[in-house]
């Protein structure tokens, strides 16, 4: 599913985006899930409080916060996002390369280029797998997944330690490791109730993983073997059995 957010302070015309959107998704059979917004500042608290895009199509011409301003606060916290530019002039083009702006759109929008760039952008996400999804509490949250550095399961909870701490999620370890392998992305199974981030793997020994936090992870007996060809496999290597 792609997560997008429209933000255009002229009402016609994000209602026109969110129809494109939706007609477009329907054509590439492609899940998506849209916010509208009508002012900068409010799509920037909403990031603030957590919430993640894949695609954010950006007015920068708004009145109460500009779309450079708010693509500025945006880049604080999510480098991620692809942000889609649409205007009626053409006079930020330094701006806009200071927050890495995806592509660029003219008022009035023309239907072919806002389909080749949804498309477009629909191909670099796909690329791989930048979020993982889950619930607590009947809330929807979404995590980068470059940003987890384990899964820790703990009867029904599981944990997602991050960087920024711990957060908690239901969901049966195998499932979630289902998940991610069907995402072609993989961790280290080191245990029954520990799924570790290879990128923050600062050690690996036969029997156990030294993590960049300094967190060591004891490999459970029965699973040293596919955690060692795993290893291999992500470091291109052959197996030595």
């Amino acid at each position: 599913m792609l997560e997008i957010a429209v933000c255009d302070d002229e009402t016609f015309v994000a209602s026109n985006i969110e129809k494109m959107i939706e007609k477009l998704a329907v054509t590439t059979d492609t899940k998506v899930e849209i916010d509208v917004f009508y002012d900068g500042s409010t799509l920037v608290d909403y990031i603030d409080k957590g919430k993640r895009y894949d695609i954010i199509y950006l007015d920068i011409e708004m009145t109460k916060q500009n779309g450079v301003d708010a693509a500025r606060a945006i880049r604080v916290v999510d480098t991620k996002v692809l942000i889609i530019y649409v205007t009626s002039h053409e006079s930020f083009a330094k701006e806009v390369f200071e927050v890495e702006a995806f592509r660029f759109i003219t008022k009035p929008i023309d239907q072919r280029k806002f389909q080749r760039y949804f498309l477009d952008a629909r191909k670099e996400i796909l690329k791989k797998p930048k979020y993982f999804q889950y619930q607590y509490n009947k809330v929807s949250y979404r995590v980068a997944i470059d940003e987890i550095i384990y899964f820790q399961s703990d009867r029904r909870v599981t944990y997602i330690i991050t960087s920024d701490g711990s957060k908690k999620c239901y969901g049966k370890l195998n499932d979630i490791e289902k998940k991610l392998v069907q995402s072609n992305t993989y961790f280290y199974r080191t245990h029954q109730s520990f799924l570790v981030n290879p990128r923050y793997v600062y050690r690996y020994i036969y029997d156990s993983m030294e993590l960049m936090d300094g967190t060591t992870l004891t490999i459970s007996e029965n699973r040293r073997k596919s955690v060692n060809e795993l290893f291999c496999m992500l470091k291109g290597e052959d197996i030595i059995v």
